[in-house]
């Protein structure tokens, strides 16, 4: 528990601090609480992506043959998996934004951040309780929205607390522990839901999920001081979350152009990650037990050497500059798409999943201390919201472009292809990320 300081208000065993307080430099106890949520956030949302949603529509879904009367095509599996996670993500394009705002101009006295959190975690636990019981594709769109809107309903207030308590010559070191936690909630999510608990009891993997996402949510509500904010907002609610949607490009087009490289960078990534055990399981006749366990090692091996990498990237940014590291990423990201297209057996998919992981590892531990550094603090919330849209968009744009593209080539199932396709339009996704970086600068907004 913090000791209260000149200016600081303590509720009982909330430590709150006003806005106008200077930002204190944080040790390595405050850095781990004020970023575990991401471990929690990243054992929620890649087990998911990678080896319970793929599971839970290849069981619920079969396939229906589409005749549009020129042509006639079949809808399988990857696009069945593209409307789940693209209709589904669009919650998160549309809320984390404008509850980002809100948190922004909320004068609770715990903290204009807290009670999001609370709310949020609460949701996620009754969201993934009930996904680990549903028998219909439709009902499990219904609880994955819903998922969806808990989880961003914690995530925009909670990504609105790294600008409010860490100050500017810190930004590297948090974003570094930002990407390292996040690589580690990865190789925990690999270990344990896609090599240790067997397909059959899917539910617990489930159950696990929610379990450590409300201990991390605990441990950024109860752990970490927040901030309460003594200004009042001359906006309207209504005007603020109207708002909320909207980047000021004249006068922030550096974030701006920073966000579009994000955005390209992501559906490159994701492609790859949402069809990974499909591509494994269909490519190399595996069973489905056999499929995600080695999609569980290939997780290992990216992420260990992501994390390896995203510490030692997210330092070093303070010295050499954050726009080398990003531009380095996705060029790296692009060789290791590019290798892919060649793989012949598992052993070789696991060796370019090292590429991608350096790229992944580099990209995750700058880029988030990039977009800190150029938007405004005051509004941090609404802009780390904003810069939500483009993570979030780049799920709903792979799985629409990317899905619908795989069954396309694949033939119905007679073909593996379409998996190498989607592996030559990333490489060309990260190639075009690295060159819409080029017009960001490199400076520091207050």
């Amino acid at each position: 528990m913090a000791t209260a300081v000149a200016g600081q208000k303590s509720e009982g065993w909330l430590p709150v601090v006003p806005d106008t307080v200077p930002r204190r430099r944080l040790g390595l106890r405050q850095m781990l609480l004020l970023s575990g949520l991401w471990f929690g956030i990243s054992y929620l949302w890649n087990p998911l992506a990678l080896f319970i949603l793929p599971s839970l529509v290849r069981d619920l879904t079969h396939p229906l043959p589409i005749h549009l009367g020129f042509a006639s095509t079949i809808v399988d599996k990857n696009t069945y998996l593209a409307l789940l996670e693209g209709l589904g993500t669009i919650f998160a394009v549309v809320w984390q934004p404008a509850i980002g705002a809100i948190s922004d101009r909320s004068t609770f006295g715990v903290g204009r951040r807290r009670p999001y959190l609370a709310v949020g975690a609460i949701g996620v636990v009754l969201c993934l309780s009930l996904m680990a019981a549903v028998r219909s594709f439709w009902l499990l769109f219904v609880v994955y929205s819903l998922l969806q809107l808990s989880s961003n309903t914690a995530q925009g207030p909670y990504q609105g607390m790294l600008p409010d308590q860490v100050p500017e010559d810190q930004r590297g070191e948090a974003s570094g522990y930002y990407g390292f936690l996040q690589m580690i909630g990865l190789i925990a999510a690999a270990v344990i839901i896609g090599i240790l608990i067997p397909e059959r009891l899917r539910w617990l993997a489930i159950m696990s999920i929610a379990v450590v996402f409300a201990i991390t949510a605990s441990m950024a509500i109860f752990g970490v001081r927040d901030v309460r904010t003594t200004r009042r907002s001359t906006q309207t609610l209504g005007r603020s979350i109207a708002t909320s949607f909207v980047l000021d490009v004249k006068r922030y087009p550096d974030f701006a152009w920073l966000m579009a490289s994000r955005l390209l960078f992501l559906i490159a990534l994701t492609g790859i990650q949402r069809f990974a055990l499909y591509f494994l399981q269909y490519t190399f006749s595996l069973t489905p037990d056999a499929a995600k366990r080695d999609t569980g090692y290939l997780l290992i091996v990216i992420v260990t050497v992501a994390a390896a990498v995203s510490l030692t990237a997210g330092f070093l940014s303070e010295r050499f500059g954050r726009k080398r590291f990003v531009a380095s990423a996705c060029v790296i990201g692009a060789v290791g798409a590019t290798l892919l297209i060649t793989a012949q057996s598992i052993p070789m998919v696991l060796a370019f999943g090292v590429i991608l992981g350096v790229g992944l590892g580099i990209f995750l531990s700058v880029d988030w201390a990039f977009a800190t550094d150029l938007i405004p603090k005051a509004e941090a919330g609404r802009y780390m919201g904003v810069s939500n849209i483009a993570t979030a968009s780049s799920g709903i744009i792979a799985g629409f472009l990317l899905g619908p593209i795989i069954d396309i080539f694949n033939k119905g199932g007679t073909s593996t292809i379409g998996y190498r396709v989607l592996f030559g339009v990333s490489a060309s996704f990260f190639v075009i990320a690295f060159f819409t970086l080029r017009p960001v600068r490199e400076i520091k907004v207050e």
